[in-house]
């Protein structure tokens, strides 16, 4: 995960306009607008270091550049555009307009629950099942990594590939696995970590995550195959590394979400013969189970209710009429 180090290392004072103008913002937020500002500058410019004023945000040649963009594109970096706008203290009606457009249309898009033709191209024969298959693909490729004795960093990045595989295939969170911690933090800190519970198993707690500002603290109880799975793989990734998080680099130290990124596009792709992130394996997910999640949907509408309010409704049968 980018720290604020190594943020105001690389993007120097927009770091600082950013994150003044920004408010109460994560870590990884504050990371997704910088780089999508420098994404944006680097539409009219030969680098993505931003110098200078914010001038250049007003410029025809960058909208013209932006109105030329796919639609997710538009949605993110018009978001970036007004963020920018902000740090600098400049204001723009051009950039309001194309930020509203771009949401509306990417709203509509996504109402109309369609598969793109980003996705079409991208999805799997046996959709999210592929995962499945694809994670014992994997396995099968590394039985003698998982025999030796004294295992290196070598050995710990082929499991692992198992691993992230075999973890998406049951759990479908974002890039979240790239910022799980294998111990439970100090009290009162907002990191994400994976704890084994006596008689329960492993479970992750999410502290920090895209939707924490409203969902607060999440527990994900890990599905049994997974859970035995991490049983075998914490201790070994204890003996390799010293680092506490839950996935590694090639260098030995803790993977970064757009590391992690890479890793299942390039996973993916050697076994289903197409590359992808968890933004798709979240949509196979989600169609996997388009039948409980439409009945759930309907449930909440009778009821008037949120999901959790709806369940607090519910009673579990003593066996008893």
């Amino acid at each position: 995960m980018a720290t604020e180090e190594k943020m105001k290392k690389k993007y120097g004072a927009l770091f600082e306009r950013v994150k003044k103008t920004s408010g109460k913002i994560s870590t990884q937020s504050l990371y997704v607008y910088l780089r999508n500002i420098s994404r944006l500058y680097a539409l009219t410019h030969d680098t993505d270091v931003i110098s200078g004023d914010g001038k250049w945000l007003l410029k025809k040649e960058l909208l013209d550049k932006f109105d030329n963009l796919d639609l997710n594109k538009k949605r993110l970096f018009s978001v970036a555009a007004i963020k920018g706008l902000k740090a600098y203290k400049l204001q723009s009606e051009e950039w309001n307009k194309r930020l509203s457009g771009a949401s509306e249309k990417y709203d509509k898009m996504r109402a109309k629950r369609k598969i793109t033709s980003k996705e079409s191209a991208r999805w799997p024969k046996s959709g999210y099942k592929s995962l499945r298959k694809a994670a014992k693909d994997e396995k099968l490729e590394i039985k003698k990594n998982f025999k030796k004795t004294d295992k290196t960093l070598k050995d710990l990045l082929k499991i692992q590939n198992y691993i992230i595989l075999f973890l998406y295939s049951y759990h479908p969170l974002r890039l979240d696995f790239a910022d799980v911690h294998v111990k439970k933090p100090e009290k009162g800190t907002k990191l994400n970590y994976l704890y084994k519970a006596p008689r329960i198993g492993w479970q992750l707690t999410l502290r920090s995550y895209k939707t924490a500002k409203f969902r607060g603290e999440t527990v994900i109880k890990i599905d049994r195959a997974p859970s035995r799975a991490l049983s075998i793989f914490v201790p070994i990734l204890k003996s390799v590394v010293e680092h506490d998080k839950l996935l590694t680099n090639a260098a030995g130290k803790p993977l970064s979400r757009n590391g992690l990124s890479k890793l299942l596009k390039k996973l993916t792709k050697k076994h289903l013969g197409t590359g992808f992130s968890a933004g798709l394996i979240r949509v196979l997910y989600s169609t996997e189970n388009i039948e409980t999640i439409e009945k759930a949907k309907k449930i909440q509408d009778e009821m008037g209710h949120s999901a959790k309010q709806s369940l607090a409704y519910t009673r579990k049968s003593s066996g008893k009429r």
